[in-house]
Formats: C-alpha cells, structure tokens, sequence
C-alpha cells in the first residue's frame, strides 16, 4: 500500500504571511541601498522603494520619513548610532513610521541582504501587529531590540 498523497494546498499561515508580504511596502533608505539587497527582497516577494528612486538621493531624514509616514512605508535603514540622533528620532515619531535600523559596522551589501532576508517575515508581522511610530535595531545577530524613541 502506498502512503497517502500530501496535500499541494499551502498553510493557512503561509498564505497570511503571503498576503502580508505583497501589502507591505519597504523602503530602503540610501544608508542600506544596494542593488543585492534590492533584489533579494524583490526575489523574495517584498514590495521595495528605495532612495534615488521613489525619493531623491541626499533628501534630508524628516522629508524622506515624511513622506515613509504618509505612505505606510516599512523603513530600513543602517545606522549604528540612531537611538543618539534626536532628531531622527523625533522625525519618527512625528510621522508614525516603522523602522528597523541595522547598527552592525563593516557589514557588507551581501552580509546585509542575508541578514535581511532571515528578518524579513518578522519585520512584515511586527509592522502589522505593532502600533507605530517604532525602531527596532538588528545586527549580526539577527536579534532585534526596540530603540526608546522618548530618550
């Protein structure tokens, strides 16, 4: 006797994932912009903006997070000293963004699309399930911690 055939039919939680995936929108700012990192969230399903596309190449953080704010853009970014910028901090907060930062140095575009890749579904469900303006800093590590924007 042959064992039963498996179902072709995807998870009830696969297509959720799915479904969030195609509904959000990342933004890369030009920070954590590369064309491997780009094209690995594309492959993967991710709709992707990104700095010297949607919004121009040396555009100052509060317009750029403005506008991210407005459109529900999920923002990521690199930047090892974020929770120190007060400002970007404020730009946050005032514009009800979502953002994960990458605070690891001499990280390379390919390191970073790895890293990326791995978080991706987490960054899509906490940008559904978390009420916004927040900052989450990964690394290396893949772990993520939330950034105090109140500092």
């Amino acid at each position: 006797m042959s064992p039963p055939k498996r179902s072709k039919k995807r998870s009830g939680a696969n297509s959720i994932a799915d479904k969030r995936l195609k509904r959000a929108v990342f933004y890369l700012d030009e920070s954590i912009y590369s064309k491997k990192l780009l094209m690995r969230l594309r492959n993967a399903g991710a709709n992707v903006e990104h700095a010297g596309g949607a919004i121009s190449f040396g555009t100052p953080d509060a317009e750029w997070l403005k506008v991210c704010g407005a459109k529900g853009w999920v923002v990521l970014m690199r930047d090892d000293r974020v929770r120190y910028r007060r400002l970007e901090r404020q730009a946050l907060q005032s514009h009800k963004v979502a953002a994960f930062v990458l605070t690891s140095t001499q990280v390379t575009a390919e390191e970073t699309a790895n890293i990326v890749e791995v978080l991706l579904q987490k960054f899509v469900n906490m940008s559904v399930s978390e009420p916004k303006p927040f900052l989450y800093s990964f690394g290396r590590s893949k772990r993520l911690s939330r950034v105090n924007l109140n500092r």
